[in-house]
């Protein structure tokens, strides 16, 4: 499939003046910030994690947001893509917090840490690009509108954080604004609504004395991340195939996002080039995170949406934000900054994000053809999972653990059962020869 609008800068286009890096390497730092979200609101705040914890916590995940994304940029795939915390192994980490406890979802870094190498070996010998012959538009759509229904859920609840008064109207008015921004704004403006809300949000909620600028000032200058920061002990079994599950997934969910992104600019992705990227996923994106004690990282699909705008999808420009990201990682300040979000705030963003996931995953589904038998799969599929999720904790102590954290994870559970029902119930006939 070609590109449908002639590009600024193709791939592997050199920047041609200082003024481009600096413009369009500042456009990434700023969607870089948009990654820093997802692991505080998710995770971050999921394990209850507060004070210095949540400050290390922070530091290091924005090192890896910085350090996936060059890794993939100049290793990987090779495609102008932010890598950020992802939702599927995030999602279970936090299942196994309410299977198994704190300890236990703690030792799920671990787990990730050890399913690294195994989505590394099946992705070097190939395994997972026939894996994901499965991977239909049936299966991205009600992914992706799994993904949308999971967080805006924890958006409105970390929106309502304050309960009922002004906060929350801060939050919703937030959400509102990103959306204006990002349909409204003209030329770089529209790009950076993340950005806009997060300095406005903090700029209230500082000038109102909401702030915890404890958090901030109690930290060293210089922040440097911990291997394994929450022990160094083994996993349990069940654990490490549950994570192994998970990150199998996060790799079909990779594919996804730059095949996807390779037709939108007209570059068809190979062998080799898959099995790069698949190689940075498992050793540095999943492995590495689970040592520094951080969720997986992909590259995420919403990229898509930058190059359309902008035409700009040169990789060098990337590779400068990223480089400032990991230096940032280093600065335990920024980290304790970012820790400190008023929840509105990241509640704001999550609403926002979850807005525009669920309509790309409705427009995923409106580009294929819709019978009865599509409509009953991906209908069946997304309530059947999303209800499993809301299911209480004393249900799920009732199965087999490994069953409980894979099934009361929606994002995973609606994906294996959507292949089921296409690919073994409700298969189509062979077209005659």
């Amino acid at each position: 499939m070609g590109k449908s609008f002639e590009l600024v800068y193709d791939v592997d286009e050199k920047p041609r003046s200082a003024r481009d890096i600096a413009i369009y390497g500042f456009q990434w730092v700023v969607t870089l910030f948009y990654c820093v979200v997802w692991g505080y609101a998710v995770v971050g705040l999921g394990l209850g994690f507060t004070g210095e914890v949540m400050a290390g916590y922070m530091a290091t995940v924005v090192l890896m947001i910085g350090l996936s994304t060059f890794a993939q940029a100049y290793a990987g795939h090779r495609f102008a893509m932010v890598s950020g915390p992802n939702i599927i192994p995030s999602l279970a980490i936090l299942s196994a917090l309410a299977i198994g406890g704190r300890e236990y979802a703690l030792l799920s870094f671990n787990a990730q840490a050890i399913a690294g190498v195994v989505v590394f070996v099946l992705g070097a010998a190939g395994v997972v690009g026939y894996i994901s012959k499965v991977w239909s538009p049936l299966v991205l759509g009600s992914m992706v509108m799994m993904v949308g229904l999971a967080i805006a859920g924890l958006g409105a609840s970390l929106i309502a954080a304050h309960g009922p008064g002004w906060p929350l109207l801060v939050g919703i008015g937030l959400a509102l604004a990103a959306g204006i921004v990002s349909i409204k704004g003209k030329g770089l403006i529209s790009t950076i609504p993340t950005l806009i809300v997060i300095v406005a949000g903090y700029a209230i909620f500082i000038g109102a004395g909401m702030f915890d600028w404890e958090t901030v000032t109690r930290l060293p200058l210089i922040a440097v991340p911990k291997f394994f920061p929450y022990g160094a002990g083994i996993p349990p079994a069940d654990l490490i195939v549950t994570m192994t599950i998970v990150n199998l997934m996060a790799a079909l969910n990779l594919y996804g996002n730059i095949t996807g992104w390779g037709s939108i600019v007209g570059h068809t992705v190979s062998k080799p080039q898959a099995r790069r990227s698949f190689s940075v996923l498992g050793l540095v994106e999943t492995s590495l995170a689970g040592l520094l004690g951080v969720p997986g990282l992909v590259p995420y699909g919403e990229n898509l949406g930058i190059i359309t705008l902008t035409r700009v999808a040169s990789r060098y420009f990337l590779l400068v934000g990223s480089i400032i990201f990991i230096i940032v990682g280093f600065f335990g300040p920024m980290g304790g900054f970012m820790a400190a979000m008023p929840k509105p705030v990241a509640g704001a963003i999550l609403i926002g994000i979850a807005s525009t996931v669920i309509g790309i995953g409705a427009d995923i589904w409106r580009s294929q053809e819709f019978g009865r038998r599509e409509i009953f799969i991906v209908g069946f599929s997304v309530f059947l999972c999303f209800g499993l999720s809301t299911l209480p904790t004393g249900f799920w102590a009732q199965v087999p653990r490994l069953v409980a954290t894979v099934f009361s994870n929606p994002v995973i559970s609606v994906i294996i059962v959507v292949i089921i029902l296409e690919r073994m119930i409700f298969t189509k006939p062979r077209p005659s020869a």
